[in-house]
């Protein structure tokens, strides 16, 4: 069955449809009916963050940053976080200020940290309030 899903949502994304490689990632990432496969996931997430997508850019960018499917790469993980954050995903721009808080790939700043989370947090991110403390 999810193999035909699969199947499915392939050709929707070889469409243009965005959300299909959303979902493709996303099942690949969560092992959703199917076993987990960081790569595939990646496969799928680049469709959509390659096409502007926010989410499908958060999620690249995240897996650079944790190496799920990829080897760690924080210049990527950036370059992705910022194209999301640019675009005001909230999630991103909470990761990016962890990113600075504990310098993970980058120069540690408290003070770029604080503008992240407080951006976030306008943006309703309440893991950036926790972050922030």
């Amino acid at each position: 069955e999810m193999d035909g899903a699969i199947v499915m949502l392939r050709e929707a994304t070889d469409q243009g449809h965005i959300k299909a490689a959303e979902f493709v990632g996303t099942v690949y990432r969560l092992g959703q009916g199917v076993a987990v496969d960081y790569p595939r996931a990646m496969a799928g997430y680049k469709v959509g963050a390659e096409r502007g997508d926010a989410a499908d850019q958060h999620q690249v960018g995240s897996m650079y940053c944790k190496g799920l499917g990829v080897e760690v790469d924080y210049k990527q993980a950036l370059l992705w976080l910022e194209k999301a954050a640019a675009q005001d995903y909230a999630g991103s721009i909470d990761v990016l200020g962890m990113m600075y808080y504990e310098g993970t790939g980058v120069t540690p700043s408290c003070r770029r940290a604080r503008e992240y989370y407080e951006r976030a947090i306008e943006l309703g991110d309440s893991s950036a309030v926790e972050n922030m403390q």
